[in-house]
């Protein structure tokens, strides 16, 4: 079967700071608040932007919206969490939580997703990074019709508006708002002049162990993993840790000992096996469920 694939659906807007939160208030008062003639002046922003903030809260995986004529959308588990939990995005880690799930999201968010998981420049620009993500396009068996470079142009340039911190001149204070996920500093400017880019990477022990063990839990569940994976797998394959968030195999090594001195998996590396036993017996959303309640974050009525 194709896959489905979605390109330059956020209509040239990355999502502004308290646009998630935003939209989840909303969501909860009146699931079919986009469809509402008045979604404009319910939300506060403008006719574009309504469509964007619909697109980023389905491609962050914080909500889905059903198939019937009405189109409501309701909160996914991790929605449902990081709602009741920091609905404002104040924490890190719900920021990496929400990195993970646009990242994960090949249907919604392709560029995305094929950004984090299947490109292996470490240093980029704009030319390199269109004619890589045409090339991989094309090796797909996917639904999607032919894809224009312009709409490529405006991914590229949505993903350096997401996560590289860089100066606007918006003509209104809404187009200077930042994306939260700049906070991550997962990429940055390294040649001004010629507009290059590069992943960066963040120290390993300043994430937390249970982001980490989420992310496993998820991938694993989503690729039928029961409780063993091999190390390589978690470091290469699309959707591990390793690509998402990442790490080289020193560094992935380094968080598999982090979370075996905390009882959560058993890392075998004798005889060439490199294998992962996960030994708590839990499931992904009550891993973060639990860390929010370990760090004293109240629900917010």
């Amino acid at each position: 079967m194709a896959c489905k694939m979605a390109f330059a659906r956020h209509q040239t807007f990355h999502f502004r700071e308290g646009w998630l939160t935003k939209g989840l208030r909303r969501i909860e008062e009146q699931p079919n608040v986009f469809m509402a003639k008045d979604a404009m002046e319910q939300l506060g922003i403008g006719s574009n932007m309504v469509k964007a903030l619909r697109y980023w809260l389905v491609a962050t995986n914080l909500t889905y919206e059903t198939t019937g004529g009405n189109k409501e959308q309701k909160l996914t588990d991790e929605g449902r969490v990081i709602y009741t939990f920091d609905k404002y995005l104040e924490e890190e880690f719900t920021l990496w939580l929400i990195h993970f799930q646009l990242a994960s999201n090949k249907e919604a968010a392709t560029t995305w997703y094929w950004f984090f998981n299947v490109f292996k420049q470490r240093e980029f620009d704009e030319d390199l990074f269109i004619n890589e993500l045409e090339l991989w396009i094309n090796e797909q068996e996917s639904d999607a019709k032919e894809v224009s470079r312009g709409s490529l142009k405006r991914d590229f340039d949505c993903i350096i508006s997401t996560y590289c911190v860089h100066k606007t001149n918006g003509s209104s204070p809404e187009d200077n708002l930042m994306c939260p996920l700049q906070e991550l500093g997962l990429i940055e400017l390294v040649d001004s002049k010629r507009k290059r880019y590069r992943f960066t990477r963040r120290k390993v022990e300043s994430l937390d162990k249970e982001l980490y063990l989420y992310a496993i839990l998820k991938f694993m569940d989503s690729n039928g993993h029961k409780k063993d994976i091999d190390l390589d797998v978690l470091l290469s394959a699309e959707g591990s840790i390793g690509r998402i968030f990442v790490l080289g195999v020193s560094e992935l090594i380094q968080v598999l000992e982090m979370l075996q001195v905390n009882g959560f998996l058993r890392l075998n590396k004798t005889a060439g096996l490199n294998q992962v036993t996960i030994t708590l017996e839990s499931d992904p959303i009550s891993v973060i469920e639990e860390y929010y309640h370990q760090i004293g974050v109240k629900k917010d009525e």
